[in-house]
This record gives C-alpha cells, structure tokens and sequence, in this order.
C-alpha cells in the first residue's frame, strides 16, 4: 500500500496565494493539476534543496528529476557555487556598467560553444530567442520566421505559436497558445511539423524570399525529449545556406546539457545564431545568445537594439564562471552520462519485463519514457501515445518521492550529483507502483 504524501501546508500556501498572485503562482507551469485531486490545482510549496533532493513545507522529501525544468546541473547548493557567489557579493550588486567578468566569461562560453563567435548576455531564454528574432530580421531584412509544432521558445508573442499547448487540429495553421496575441502576428508565422525532411523543403521553395530564420530545438525540450532523425538538422542548414535563411537552434534546455559545446557540438551542426540558458548558471537567471560575427555585429553596430538592466548580471555571470570551470575537464557529464544511461536502462527493463509497449528516448541528461508502439518523431506522433498511462504513474510516484513532471511533455532531468541510491530508489518504486496502475482507473488512482 502507497501512502499519500500530505501536503496540508502546501494546500494552505496556495490558498493565500490565490489571493494575490493569478492562480496562487508566478509562473503558469509551477500549477499541478492531479496532485491534489480533492482540492482542484495546487503548488507544492518547497522550503529547500540540496543536492538531488528537495523538500516541501509539509516535511515531504524527493528525489528531484525536475531540477528546476532543467538548470540544476551541479545539484542544488552547489558548494563552489555558493561560494563564490558570496566573495563577489561584497563587491555589490549591480553598476550599470560593464566588468571584466563578462569578458571573461564570453571567452570560456566560446571555447565550449562552436558558433558562439560573439556574444550578448541576457536574462531569460524567452528574451534570448525574442532577440534572437530580431538580429536575424536586422541582417536578413525578411520577416517570417519558420517555427516547428510543439517547440517552446519562451513566453513573448512572436513564438508563443503551436507550443505544446496550442496546436491547431489543421497541420501547419499557427495557433496562438494564449489569449492577448495580435493576430497580426500569425502572418509572420509559418509551422511545419518537425523531423518531415519533405515537408521543409516545400516550405522554403515557396516562401524562401518571405522567411529570415528558421528556429529549432534541436531537441525537442517540451515535448518528451524527442531527438531529430538523422541528418535532419544538417538539412535545416544546407536549407538556410542556400536561401538566406538564419538558422536558430534553440539551445535554453539542451544548452551544456547534452554536451559541453550543446546539441550542436553533439551532433556536429553550426547554426548561424544559437541561443542558452538554464544549466549556463546552475540555477541563477541568465542567459544568451550567440553567434557568427558577421550577423552579430549587426547589434554591435547599434543596427539592432539590445539591452537590459539586467543583462550581465554580475551574480549571474560569476554562476556562470564557476559552472563552466566544474564543467570544463569532462566529468560532470561523465557523471551525468553514467547515471542517466543506467536510469534509462532501469526503467526500460521494467516496462520491457512487463510486456509493456514502451519507448525511452532522448538522452542521458534529459529523456522520457513513452507508453506507445511506435517511435516519436514530432508532437502529433507524442499526443497519440497513452498519456492517460503516464499520469496516473507519476501521480503514485510522486506520493513515493519520486519527483517527474506531472505533464509528459517536459523530460525527466538528471544532474551530476544524483547517487546509486537515488537510482535503487526510482527505480524501485516504479516497480512498485506500475502494478497498481495497471489495475486501477485514473479516479481510483486519485482515491488510493
């Protein structure tokens, strides 16, 4: 018998919270929809973290594969971190003046990075790729932008199309994911469905004169880590080489995560502009986008406008200096590497030992189990899978410590300090817990 965690503080929290926060949260995606079944959508409030583990107001502890949706890549509190976060706070806080740590920085970010030949620091992925946007509308002169289904870059209106969230039932037909967005701006947008090599070719022959940037996750970050098929990304950029098209990999979820120059070192694609966030900093709110000089100049040159007060945060930016250092000599993503690979393994061979129809994909530092027969090539192909199944799992682990995203969509996370006994421990309750689901209905699941 699984025993319900109790989130009583939790449930309190978010009740005053409601009162003067829209929704009782800060961000849309922090609002849990099945964890509190008899209360309606709730947060859970957390008090600390250390390490692989977090801890709510209500005492509960939990094996995070959350890890913040994906920065926490040292593990939490990471020591060296806060460290040196705290010698260089005595300095102050902000000057409205550049320092030399940026420089510093930039040039570490380059020798991890293959296209970052200049840089602009920022605090957002959503301002990163809003920027990003820009310089390519700036260098190319066009205006449309080619954007896949199902990819997420950030909350600003350009982009805020055919997310996860908000996909047309018509392929290709952009659709907003939120009310407030001129609809104006759904002529700039033209949607393909990812990992179609036809599909994309058709789309560039007939509005390559319209089109300056086709922007990508190269993997797909909100929608269960789904990888590209082999070679799709070198199609992308031959596409753009041909026709004056900036190509934008969206690298604010793979960025030093999948390796340490990115999914575009992994799979030996340069794009012309890139754009990285959350595992940069291990945590803290930075981010950036970078790319060939000839296009980046176009903002050096006062052509394209960017800026920030708090573009370069020094906090931010000695975050960023300190999770480069850990991440230079290779064993943080052994460590993540060896973990990740034999949690995958775990997880497949319980569902395999079950007869379960199963797919595990993605990647040792971030990945998701699928319940479906077939592969996952594109967000059509991850809405056709048993997501019912899904739910109803993560709900009974999530009562066991286990913290995955209550949504498919977003991949279970893996860090450099999660330890076998977090591994013996997952993996044991997903062997506990499957039996019960198979047996249950989502309502009985919830009542457990």
């Amino acid at each position: 018998m699984i025993k319900r965690l109790s989130l009583k503080n939790s449930i309190l929290l978010h009740s005053k919270a409601k009162k003067v926060m829209p929704g009782g949260v800060s961000s849309n995606a922090r609002l849990w929809y099945d964890i509190c079944p008899i209360y309606g959508p709730c947060s859970i409030f957390i008090e600390k973290a250390k390490g692989s583990h977090m801890w709510d107001v209500d005492g509960n502890q939990y094996i995070d594969y959350r890890l913040g949706f994906g920065p926490v890549i040292l593990g939490h509190a990471d020591p060296f971190v806060k460290k040196r976060i705290r010698e260089y706070d005595r300095k102050g806080t902000i000057f409205a003046f550049d320092t030399a740590l940026e420089i510093q920085v930039a040039n570490k970010f380059r020798s991890f990075v293959p296209s970052a030949e200049m840089i602009r620091f920022s605090v957002s992925g959503t301002e990163a790729t809003m920027h990003a946007l820009r310089i390519a509308r700036g260098y190319t002169g066009k205006e449309k932008v080619v954007k896949f289904e199902g990819h997420y870059h950030g909350g600003h209106d350009y982009l805020l199309f055919s997310t996860a969230s908000g996909v047309s039932k018509v392929v290709g037909k952009p659709h907003p994911t939120s009310l407030g967005i001129p609809k104006a701006l759904e002529k700039l947008i033209i949607v393909n469905e990812w990992n179609d090599f036809e599909s994309i070719e058709k789309t560039i022959k007939k509005h390559a004169k319209e089109i300056t940037a086709i922007i990508t996750e190269p993997v797909m970050g909100n929608a269960a880590a789904i990888p590209p098929k082999k070679g799709y990304l070198k199609h992308l950029k031959d596409l753009c080489e041909k026709n004056n098209i900036v190509l934008i990999f969206d690298e604010v979820k793979t960025g030093f995560r999948l390796s340490k120059g990115g999914a575009q070192q992994l799979f030996g694609v340069k794009p012309h502009l890139s754009t990285f966030a959350k595992s940069m900093a291990n945590g803290y709110p930075i981010s950036a986008i970078v790319g060939l000089r000839e296009i980046m100049e176009y903002v050096g040159s006062k052509k394209v406008f960017h800026g920030g007060t708090y573009a370069g945060h020094p906090i931010s930016l000695v975050a960023t200096d300190v999770t480069l250092d850990q991440m230079k000599n290779g064993k943080v993503h052994n460590k993540i590497e060896n973990f990740g690979k034999t949690l995958m393994k775990g997880i497949q061979d319980i569902f395999h030992d079950r007869k379960m129809h199963t797919v595990v994909q993605g990647f040792p530092s971030m990945f998701q189990y699928v319940f479906t027969e077939k592969e996952i090539y594109n967000y059509r192909d991850l809405m056709d899978t048993n997501l019912d199944l899904y739910s109803r799992l993560q709900y009974l682990l999530f009562n066991k410590g286990i913290i995955f995203d209550e949504n498919i969509i977003e991949p279970i996370f893996t860090s450099a300090v999660h330890t076998k006994e977090d591994l013996t421990k997952t993996l044991e309750a997903i062997d506990e817990c499957l039996p019960i689901v198979l047996k249950s209905k989502i309502h009985e699941v919830q009542r457990f």
